[in-house]
Order: C-alpha cells, then sequence, then structure tokens
C-alpha cells in the first residue's frame, strides 16, 4: 500500500473517530430529553464496510427497546386510569356526607328529630312547621344530590370529547413522525424521541398496542382491535357517551369497541357507565337513588294518607314526584306546596290507634324494624349506608391502585432507562476513549503527512 493510500485511509479513520465523538457528545446534551435513547457507536476495524475501502467504519444503531417501551406504555395507561377515576370520583363521593354534617344523611337525622319532637306535641303549630320544613329538606337534598350528579355526567362526557380531540391530534403526530422515520436505519434519534413520548401521551389517555413495521413506522391499535396509526394512515376515534355501553367508542379504521378501555379514556367511561349510571339509571335501571327516593317518599305519603287530623278527616300526602319516570325520581321529588302544617295527619288509625302514631312512626323511620317502612328488604338507613359506602369505596380503591400503579409506572421507566437511557458516567468514559484513538489517529496522520511529503521531494 502506498503512503498515500495509507494516508487516505488515516484521514477517513479520523473521520469516523471524529463523527463517534459528536454522538456521544449528542447523547450527553440530550441525556434529559423525554423519550431519547442513546445512539451506540460500534467502530469497526478495516473492512469492506468502509466508505474508504481499507479504512476503520463506524455502525451506528438506537439502543430503543419496543419491550420496555411497551411496558411503559401499559403502565402509563394504567396509572392514567386510576388516577382519573379517582379524580372523577372524588366530587361524587362529596355529595355523600357519611358524618350527618351535610347532604341527605343531615337532612334524614333533621326529620326524624323533627317527628320525634312534634310526637311529644302533636297540636303545637310551631313544631308542625319545624316537621314540614324538615321534610321539605329532604326532598330538596335528594334533588340537590342529583343535581349535582347531572352535573357530574355533563362535566364527564365534556371531558371524553376532549380526551378523544386529544388522542386523533396525537395519532397524526405519530403518522407524521412513521413518515419521518420510514426507512431511515439508523431512525433519526431526535424524531424517534418525539415519537416515543407521543406514544406515552397517547398511552396515558387510552390504552394502546403498537407495533412496530419492517420499515420502522409503527402500528397503534386502542383497545387492542381498533386503529388509531396504521404507517402512514391515521384514524379518527369518535367518542358518544350517550351510546349504550359498548358502543361509546368507534374508530374511522373500523374495529370492534372492547367494551373497556383504559387510561384516562377508560376511567371516564367506566365512572360514567358504572358509577353514575347506578345512582340514577340507565337501561332499565332506575339507579339507587331513584329508588331510594322513591321508597321513602311513597312511604311517607302513605303513612300521611292512611291517617286522621285531630278533627277526624283523612290525611292527605305531602310529596310529589315524577310517578312515570322512575329515573326521575329523585330529580323532581318535592313538597307539595299546596300542604300546610295544620294539613298533617299524625293520629294513626286502626286497634291501636293513637293521635300521635304517625309521629312516631315517622320518627323512627329512617331506623325501622317494620318491613313496610324499608326499601328493597333494607331499612332507609342501610340503602343510604349501601349508597354512600359503595362510592366510597369505589374512590378508596381507585386511590390506592393509583398509589400502586404510580410505583409500577416509575419502576417500568427506570427498566427501560437502564436498557436505552443515556448514562452520563457511561457516556463520559467513551468520549474519553474516542477522544484518545482520535488523538492516535490524529498523530499517525501527521506521521504519513510528513513521510509523504519527504517521498515527493525525493521523487522531485
Amino acid at each position: 500500500m502506498s503512503l498515500i493510500s495509507s494516508l487516505h485511509n488515516a484521514a477517513a479513520s479520523l473521520g469516523v473517530f471524529s463523527r463517534a465523538i459528536d454522538i456521544e457528545g449528542s447523547n450527553v446534551a440530550n441525556a434529559a430529553t423525554p423519550g431519547y435513547a442513546a445512539v451506540r457507536s460500534s467502530i469497526q476495524p478495516i473492512g469492506t464496510g468502509a466508505t474508504v475501502i481499507g479504512s476503520d467504519y463506524i455502525i451506528l444503531s438506537s439502543a430503543g427497546n419496543f419491550h420496555a417501551d411497551a411496558r411503559v406504555q401499559a403502565a402509563t395507561s394504567d396509572a392514567a386510569w386510576s388516577q382519573n377515576k379517582a379524580s372523577s370520583l372524588s366530587p361524587v363521593n362529596q355529595l355523600f356526607d357519611i358524618t350527618g354534617g351535610s347532604g341527605l344523611l343531615a337532612a334524614f337525622q333533621q326529620f326524624s328529630a323533627a317527628f320525634a319532637g312534634l310526637a311529644v306535641n302533636p297540636n303545637d303549630q310551631a313544631l308542625r312547621s319545624t316537621a314540614l320544613s324538615a321534610a321539605g329538606a329532604v326532598a330538596t337534598e335528594f334533588r340537590r344530590t342529583a343535581a349535582g350528579i347531572d352535573a357530574h355526567t355533563t362535566q364527564v362526557d365534556s371531558t371524553l370529547q376532549g380526551v378523544a380531540t386529544q388522542i386523533n391530534g396525537l395519532a397524526d403526530q405519530i403518522r407524521q413522525y412513521n413518515v419521518q422515520l420510514r426507512g431511515t436505519d439508523p431512525p433519526d434519534p431526535g424524531v424517534e424521541a418525539n415519537r416515543r413520548a407521543a406514544l406515552e401521551d397517547l398511552a396515558s389517555l387510552t390504552d394502546i398496542t403498537t407495533t412496530v413495521n419492517p420499515d420502522g413506522s409503527v402500528a397503534v391499535l386502542t383497545g387492542a382491535q381498533q386503529p388509531l396509526v396504521l404507517g402512514d394512515q391515521a384514524y379518527r376515534l369518535t367518542v358518544n357517551p350517550s351510546a349504550a355501553p359498548g358502543a361509546q367508542v368507534s374508530s374511522s379504521g373500523g374495529g370492534n369497541s372492547p367494551g373497556t378501555y383504559s387510561g384516562k379514556l377508560g376511567a371516564l367511561l367506566d365512572v360514567r357507565n358504572n358509577t353514575l349510571a347506578s345512582l340514577l339509571g340507565g337501561g332499565s335501571s332506575a339507579g339507587s337513588l331513584n329508588t331510594l327516593a322513591k321508597g321513602f317518599a311513597t312511604r311517607v305519603n302513605s303513612l300521611f294518607s292512611s291517617s286522621v287530623l285531630p278533627s277526624g278527616a283523612a290525611g292527605v300526602p305531602i310529596y310529589t314526584f315524577d310517578i312515570g319516570n322512575d329515573q326521575n325520581v329523585a330529580r323532581t321529588l318535592a313538597l307539595d306546596p299546596a300542604v300546610t302544617p295544620s294539613q298533617l295527619a299524625l293520629g294513626s288509625t286502626g286497634p291501636s290507634a293513637q293521635s300521635n302514631g304517625t309521629a312516631n312512626a315517622l320518627s323512627g323511620l329512617f331506623n325501622s324494624s317494620n318491613p313496610a317502612d324499608w326499601v328493597n328488604g333494607a331499612t332507609l338507613q342501610k340503602a343510604f349506608s349501601g349508597i354512600a359506602s359503595g362510592v366510597g369505596q369505589q374512590f378508596s380503591d381507585a386511590t390506592n391502585a393509583a398509589s400502586s400503579s404510580q410505583g409500577t409506572l416509575t419502576s417500568a421507566v427506570a427498566e427501560r432507562q437502564q436498557i436505552s437511557g443515556i448514562s452520563l458516567d457511561k457516556e463520559a468514559v467513551n468520549i474519553t476513549s474516542l477522544q484518545r484513538y482520535f488523538e492516535a489517529n490524529a498523530k499517525l496522520v501527521g506521521i504519513l503527512d510528513t513521510l509523504t511529503q519527504a517521498e515527493i521531494g525525493l521523487i522531485k
């Protein structure tokens, strides 16, 4: 080999080492960039892979790991599901105060106390007014609670539409990154980091299944069945919260709805379809709050209607509500404005008639041992407790799951960092080593240049 050829080869190798140093420097510069996977450079000795035959050459590869990315995406979906479910259940849980300081329980307790006082002196008009007011407060609390649930349902529906918009925007971004990365080897680490970050953002909104295609693009499905991105095509996800569960989410790319999702989308659908619908009804179900409201109001009306006034006249019902729609009882329950305190019939009839018999029955109605006073086989107290504890348990479970899933996500991210992330210590060692090789090669270039110049001088 001539000196000139050796000089060319050494100079080409010098460029290889320079490029490797630049790559390590880029790794260091992007150490804090979300989703950035290290680029590994492998310098190969003289071989046919070199641009200049006979010189060293470099092989570049991404440290990105598909399986590690998939674990992070799955953990991201789970963490977002539990966090968003807990967040969405919080205002519902607050509607059912179990301390008796406010809400339905407080109204029930005031109702019982008012009629207990009235039973002592059933002809006292002031006590009658207090009792009627307490009865009206119970109806007001049912309406307030129903209104709170309705308002939260509207908020959930609005948020679901916003989530769909976010999903569609991220799907289009991923499509664009697919176009940029298609056929590149190794992939542009900056674009790849952006796509990885977009996939994780998408995973926080809905569960995704990602497949890497041979050309470097990715295919993304949600619910394991509905396409969001296929190569250079993005498909629009549509959410219709009012549709029947299982038909609320559709993709313009087709695919069957799995019925349940993860991420923020899944959490909101779960709260809407299960928690909120269980309270105010859905499908053929009246909802537990409506059932409680109807059972309470119907029993109170029945007691008053079967009682007598001091004059001997029959009593009248005091509550009105939508009798034609069991899913609308709590929303419409109200005290009949035509009923006055003097119309409260407190005298029971029958063999054990008492002038204050109905007042006594009403004072103990909430926790009565009489099956006629129960709702679906439970006392009013147990029925209310069942509703409140059910919502509270869901909120507690979601809160605990949020803490646990966040720990899982942290572990998944740390594991991926070990596999494909950037270690500043390792980069420092690599850069130091490459610099030494570069300096040694530079000296060789200098020596070969001197020898070449000497050889040229001898020829002249």
